[in-house]
């Protein structure tokens, strides 16, 4: 058995800071993968095996990040269109999550689940003195 690639630190950190889900992940790394392909609701959501909303919602956030624009001259679809920083951080976790698929998920979910615990923490309730 073979161990996995170890997850640099700057592509540990990208993911901390930019990578909400693991379906938002696969639909960054569907465009960074083929960025002369424009895709739509429809293709995200059938090539990610998730519902058209979902996939809305996705392509919203990526579109928000700068990491994908709706293309002009063809309402509803969207290309690959990342900062060149970003795109080369794109590109290198791309080449990460190939050769360590569950260190760069886990790393996701259990920053899905840091964040989950800090917003519950806000609500607990103290005693005061």
């Amino acid at each position: 058995m073979t161990s996995a690639r170890p997850i640099p630190d700057d592509v540990r950190r990208f993911v901390m800071t930019s990578v909400p889900t693991v379906p938002y992940l696969e639909a960054m790394l569907l465009f960074n993968a083929a960025p002369e392909l424009r895709r739509n609701r429809a293709d995200v959501a059938s090539l990610l095996y998730l519902n058209e909303q979902t996939a809305g919602e996705l392509l919203e956030a990526l579109c928000s990040a700068g990491a994908i624009v709706p293309v002009e001259s063809a309402p509803g679809r969207f290309r690959y269109a990342p900062s060149e920083a970003a795109h080369a951080a794109i590109s290198k976790l791309a080449e990460v999550y190939a050769g360590n698929l569950v260190g760069v998920t886990n790393l996701i979910h259990d920053r899905t689940q840091r964040s989950a615990q800090r917003f519950a923490d806000a609500f607990k309730l103290r005693e005061d003195r």
